[in-house]
């Protein structure tokens, strides 16, 4: 028997697939839950929501909308959706930055620099700590200051426990963590991680192109289309103008044309008429 919390779990889905205009999915794994607490109260001020989902029901709910997106290389799913441009969503997510500790055993993507600082701690056993690093200081008021900023560990090595319990001593999480996409959809166009990497004005300039190459392709072949529409018509009116001009229909849009060639040619006659009096 399935359980009421998945039915709510895929009412939930099937509810922001059908009304939300972007839904973009990611991966869970490794993202601690401190981190996503803040991504996700963050993300909420500018009107952008996240649901976490079990890859199950995830999945039935995309078959139930008709919604071809790969999950399989999400070890656990989660989905952010909102009414906004989904590249206003990707603005966003780049911008949110949080921070996390250093994980034993974990390959730095940058160096780590400790900043001199009051550190509160009391001289004791962390005197060691810093001597091991190499980190300058001096007592103040019973306690321990650093006296000049240091990096403790450079990118590409792996952290060790000692760089842990000396970053955890000072509270230090140095690490950003961010979001990134895996798949997105958005107003029947399915956009893949590669593309929600691509720059937005770099993206939004080859659509623009693109439509405008379209565009003149349906007009050369006269195959009329929602975009088109107008420049038919104002096509076939200009062509209808120039026919009845022509053959000088009386009809009340051309009789201000008709009437201004009629004086035009009965000056001319005169002008005719006087010089050959």
């Amino acid at each position: 028997m399935v359980s009421n919390k998945k039915i709510e779990g895929l009412k939930k889905i099937n509810e922001l697939l059908k009304n939300y205009k972007s839904v973009l999915l990611f991966d869970l794994n490794n993202l601690p839950s401190k981190q996503l607490h803040e991504i996700r109260n963050k993300l909420k001020e500018k009107e952008i929501y996240t649901l976490i989902s079990k890859k199950r029901i995830l999945k039935l709910g995309l078959k139930e909308n008709n919604l071809n997106l790969n999950i399989d290389n999400l070890k656990q799913p989660a989905i952010i959706y909102s009414n906004k441009d989904i590249f206003d969503i990707i603005k966003n997510l780049r911008k949110l930055k949080v921070k996390r500790k250093v994980k034993i055993g974990e390959i730095l993507n940058s160096d780590i620099e400790v900043q001199a600082m009051d550190t509160g701690i009391q001289a004791g056993p962390a005197i060691s700590i810093f001597k091991q690093f190499q980190i300058q200081t001096m007592m103040k008021n019973g306690k321990i200051s650093i006296r000049e900023k240091k990096v403790v560990c450079r990118k590409g090595e792996k952290a060790n426990s000692d760089l842990i319990s000396l970053l955890n001593m000072l509270h230090i999480e140095p690490l950003e963590l961010t979001i990134q996409p895996e798949i997105g959809y958005s107003e029947n166009i399915v956009y893949n991680k590669d593309i929600l990497k691509m720059n937005e004005d770099y993206f939004k300039k080859q659509i623009s192109i693109a439509a405008n190459n379209l565009f003149k392709v349906t007009v050369s072949i006269g195959y009329p289309t929602e975009q088109n529409k107008v420049y038919f018509l104002q096509k076939v009116l200009q062509n209808v103008r120039t026919l009845g001009l022509k053959i000088r229909l009386p009809v009340k849009e051309l009789l201000p044309d008709l009437l201004r060639e009629a004086h035009l040619n009965a000056d001319k006659l005169n002008s005719k008429v006087s010089k050959n009096a």
